[in-house]
């Protein structure tokens, strides 16, 4: 323990040698005692504060697994092999011609239809089992929906859990017409429209190009299936 007469002899020295190792640091200026991570997660909070939006999804930074070995702001940047909508991916950072591969965490928020309950494989999709929200989507593949009516009718391809993402790859929409139905062909020609009887030589969904055979003519013509049982025939270049 000190004794008051050492605190006095020892304090002088002490003292002078606190003021030694501050004052250069106090004609720095206050930009150079900031922290390199400073700036790196200022430019990187301004990145995303900007909008990081791929394919209708807005990324938001969760975490940086490992920040570029360097000092100040880099300019960042999206990898060009960004496929889909990954929970985990590189940034590209840039300073003075170098250039850092920055892994980062993040979420993928979309407004997408989700499920209202859980639902068994095989099951018809109704409007009171979907509902629309804005969902963390990242780690999925496949293209999600925004309207409920986009997928009604559509049957389930996997059990769905309350809260699931609705994607393209788990569902499919039933044939409207299969192979040996009767339909009714709507033949467009310009102006004219003409109705008759045909049978399907395929099966096909809504939007779907399917070949019918007239039954009158006994002509096969490739046309779209519109509805149940009906499909569309255009004939371009007919005046009429």
């Amino acid at each position: 323990m000190f004794t008051r007469p050492c605190l006095k002899r020892c304090g002088v020295p002490l003292l002078a040698l606190a003021l030694l190792t501050l004052l250069p640091a106090m004609s720095l200026p206050a930009s150079a005692l900031a922290t390199p991570a400073t700036a790196l997660q200022r430019s990187l909070t301004s990145f995303f504060r900007h909008g990081v939006v791929v394919r209708g999804a807005a990324a938001e930074l969760i975490r940086v697994e490992r920040w570029p070995e360097t000092r100040g702001a880099v300019r960042w940047s999206l990898p060009l092999s960004l496929h889909g909508h990954p929970k985990r991916f590189s940034l590209i950072a840039e300073q003075n011609g170098k250039r850092w591969y920055v892994p980062v965490r993040v979420h993928w928020w979309a407004t997408a239809i989700v499920m209202n309950r859980s639902v068994s494989a095989r099951t018809l999709l109704t409007q009171g089992m979907l509902t629309k929200k804005r969902t963390d989507i990242a780690g999925h593949s496949g293209q999600w929906s925004e309207q409920v009516g986009e997928l009604l009718g559509m049957r389930l391809n996997r059990h769905m859990n309350k809260g699931d993402v609705v994607l393209s790859n788990f569902v499919k929409r039933p044939p409207l017409i299969k192979r040996g139905d009767l339909v009714r062909i709507m033949l467009d020609m310009g102006r004219l429209h003409i109705r008759t009887e045909g049978k399907a030589l395929r099966t096909a969904g809504r939007g779907e190009r399917i070949l019918v055979k007239n039954l009158r003519s006994h002509e096969v013509l490739q046309a779209v299936a519109e509805d149940t049982g009906v499909v569309r025939v255009t004939l371009r270049g007919t005046s009429g």
